[in-house]
């Protein structure tokens, strides 16, 4: 057996790409042909027939060669202003920033403030509970399981 005999598993890739380029490399493009517009899209067999033929693809229409109709309304919905920020129950305002604010505190406390007394402590503990506990009994207490969610 020689050292450069055929392995049956050996793959034709190499071959197959030269001689692909050796076909693509003797046609010119002047002598490709022009397809005209009105004709309608190729397949998808076509098209690869057409790529190892040489021959120009034109490509399918996409989702944006897609032109909307002109409606005589367009235009015409103006969507209602948004609330501003920040507006809303002030309970429920002061509670978030008692539930956010009394960890945040607590943890600069113990980094600035060594020194912070007992009291002052406790009653950051007790705002913060205060507030989460008041935002706990402010959720719904049930649940209409026929919504799906959508609001329009």
């Amino acid at each position: 057996m020689s050292p450069r005999a055929q392995d049956p598993n050996e793959s034709t890739d190499d071959a197959v790409w030269q001689d692909l380029v050796a076909r693509l490399e003797e046609t010119p493009s002047s002598e490709l042909p022009e397809r005209p517009a009105s004709d309608p899209a190729p397949s998808a067999e076509e098209r690869v027939r057409a790529i190892f033929e040489g021959q120009p693809v034109q490509a399918p229409a996409g989702p944006r060669d897609y032109t909307a109709p002109v409606d005589e309304e367009d235009g015409s919905f103006q969507p209602p202003e948004p609330p501003a920020l920040g507006v809303g129950d002030p309970l429920v305002v002061l509670a978030w920033l008692g539930a956010v604010g009394g960890p945040v505190a607590l943890v600069l406390i113990a980094m600035f403030w060594r020194a912070a007394s007992t009291t002052v402590m406790l009653g950051i503990v007790a705002i913060f509970l205060a507030s989460v506990t008041f935002l706990i009994f402010r959720l719904p207490k049930n649940r209409d399981y026929d919504d799906d969610g959508a609001a329009v």
